[in-house]
């Protein structure tokens, strides 16, 4: 059986990876963020994996609502700058929690 990273890397063969700003793997799940239209489904050496697909733009929208749709993927491929923004993201969103909770201590 190919590892997790093998799968995502054949899967992003199959479609145009230049638009691609990050992929991941959850299960039979690929998580594929990308400028363009991918397919609904992406066989990969005979393993149907069904696409989840978001636009770079909106893919920081939902992830500010709930990071789990960041954190719940195995993430092997993204463009660094992309991934900057997340990370910034995410950063940010942990720093207004705990300023939350401090206020609420007080």
């Amino acid at each position: 059986m190919m590892e997790e990273k093998e799968v995502v890397l054949k899967a992003l063969e199959k479609i145009d990876k230049w638009y691609v700003q990050l992929a991941g793997i959850k299960g039979e799940e690929l998580l594929i963020v990308s400028q363009k239209e991918v397919p609904k489904e992406i066989e990969v050496e005979g393993r149907k994996l069904t696409v989840k697909h978001y636009s770079p733009e909106e893919y920081l929208t939902v992830i500010t609502k709930d990071e789990n749709e960041f954190r719940s993927y195995h993430v092997y491929y993204f463009v660094k700058m992309y991934m900057r923004k997340v990370l910034d993201l995410l950063a940010y969103l942990e720093v207004n929690r705990i300023r939350i909770d401090e206020r609420d201590l007080l």
